[in-house]
Order: structure tokens, then C-alpha cells, then sequence
């Protein structure tokens, strides 16, 4: 902050640079391979459990049309 006041009282641009740190990467990296992990997690377990239900059931007691939850049960994790 100084040196942008200094700068600007002699008239010249303010030259603050933003220098990421060397692990400010990896940790963005692992916190978004954690995220997508966690997700498909979720989504496998949903599937998995859509798969052992009796869909048709489910879909006429909430109004789905038919095969829609059977579709759902068969999607591969990584699709939303």
C-alpha cells in the first residue's frame, strides 16, 4: 500500500502486482478433484439405489412419466 502512495505522489502509474503462490494451484486443483468426487459419489449411490427400487411404482405414485426413473438408474455417474 505504501509503495502505490509513493508512486502516486511522484506522479507515476501504481504497479501492484497480484503473484500467486506456488500452492495456491495445487489446493485449487485438489479442492475441485474433491468436489467432483463427492458429486459423483452422491450420484452413483442415488443410481444405485434408483436401480434396486421398483420404479414403475414410484413414478406412478409422483406423476413421472413412464421410464423416466429407469433412465435416471442408468445414466453413467459422470452425467448430470
Amino acid at each position: 500500500m505504501k509503495a502505490t502512495l509513493v508512486n502516486q505522489t511522484l506522479g507515476q502509474a501504481p504497479s501492484i502486482t497480484c503473484v500467486p503462490s506456488r500452492t495456491a494451484f495445487p489446493r485449487r486443483a485438489i479442492a475441485t478433484i474433491k468436489l467432483y468426487a463427492e458429486r459423483w459419489s452422491r450420484r452413483y449411490q442415488l443410481r444405485n439405489s434408483l436401480y434396486e427400487m421398483d420404479t414403475r411404482l414410484i413414478e406412478k405414485d409422483i406423476g413421472l412419466p413412464y421410464g423416466s426413473l429407469a433412465e435416471e438408474a442408468h445414466k453413467p455417474f459422470w452425467r448430470e
